[in-house]
């Protein structure tokens, strides 16, 4: 069988990138229905990213040797997060006395990037999965995979805290549904089972599970047990809603499939481009005066969030056209303006 990275997959992808910058803006004045969205997201939408670049390793690894494979990661993830920590630790110092800034930096952020993500804590996404890709090509057999899942286990349950640095603490717990990803891919009835599973199922068995949730026992393990449930339910909703999206919607298909391609892009800029727009707001607030509150929170909302999709992905575009170093620099592939 060709190992190929399916369109349902990179749909996924997208949905879930997208889901991403709606949980990244979460303002002190979120009507009590947006924060139930918000929490309902944060209960999968990383789990579901990790599960993915597992799924699509798996689905697409080549013989090559160990000190390639890892320098091309390493061009892939952490130059770009190198690159976007410095545009956004200078933007947040520049910028702080003139605009609200949230989560502010100071000079020190230029070299705790090295080990921490200072520029911003979603950041730790991309520690993490380099992490994972780091130990990952020692685990390259049926018979490893199943060790490493087990690794990946004992990880998640043990109750013993891991250092921030490096993000050792989010390895910990997100190794789990990268190694899940790999396994979907690799065990052939596990991707039949998930298969199996329609959408609407998976969805009403996320949202009763998260309703359910409220009322869980205190005990650690139970919880972890609860979460681990929530996220997979909501990880197989996305996959299979992806492979209903691909079938019946072929304009939607095109779309998304374009936001995966920038998917990384609109990860490492997305809450640059949210926070400018956010200031914008706080500092013309009469845009909004002939608005309710509820209307106003809606409107400045979907303004916030589609300026995270939206511009990074024009940004991603010009730079792939027009600069081949600039590329480099974030992880994308130089086309040029005559092979666009």
């Amino acid at each position: 069988m060709e190992k190929t990275r399916l369109t349902s997959i990179d749909i996924a992808r997208a949905i879930c990138i997208i889901l991403v910058v709606i949980g990244h803006y979460i303002p002190k004045s979120s009507p009590d229905w947006y924060v139930t969205i918000n929490r309902a997201i944060y209960a999968f939408h990383m789990p579901l990213f990790m599960f993915v670049s597992g799924y699509i390793y798996w689905a697409t690894r080549k013989p090559v040797k160990y000190k390639d494979f890892v320098w091309k990661k390493f061009q892939r993830l952490m130059i770009p997060y190198f690159f976007a920590s410095i545009i956004i630790i200078t933007i947040k110092l520049l910028s702080e006395k003139g605009l609200s800034v949230q989560n502010p930096v100071t000079i020190s952020a230029f070299y705790e990037m090295f080990y921490l993500p200072v520029a911003g804590f979603f950041l730790w996404f991309v520690f993490a999965l380099f992490l994972m890709f780091l130990i990952i090509p020692f685990f390259n057999t049926r018979k490893h995979l199943s060790i490493l899942l087990l690794i990946a286990l004992v990880l998640h349950f043990i109750p013993m805290s891991f250092p921030q640095v490096f993000c050792l603490a989010q390895f910990k717990k997100f190794l789990l549904y990268f190694v899940l990803g790999c396994v979907s891919f690799e065990w052939l009835n596990v991707r039949k089972f998930i298969d199996k599973i329609h959408f609407l199922i998976a969805l009403c068995v996320f949202v009763g599970i998260f309703i359910l949730k409220v009322h869980t026992a205190d005990v650690a393990i139970i919880k972890k047990m609860v979460e681990i449930c929530i996220a997979f339910t909501g990880i197989v909703f996305i996959l299979n809603l992806s492979k209903y999206v691909e079938l019946k919607t072929v304009f939607i298909t095109k779309i998304l499939l374009n936001v995966s391609i920038c998917s990384y892009t609109i990860y490492l800029f997305h809450t640059t481009f949210e926070g400018f727009t956010k200031a914008i707001f706080l500092k013309f607030p009469f845009l909004l005066i002939n608005l309710n509150d509820e209307l106003a929170f809606i409107l400045v909302a979907l303004v916030v969030i589609l300026s995270g999709v939206i511009m990074p992905i024009i940004m991603h575009e010009i730079i792939i056209r027009y600069s081949k170093f600039f590329s480099f620099l974030i992880g994308a592939r130089f086309v040029g303006k005559k092979n666009k």
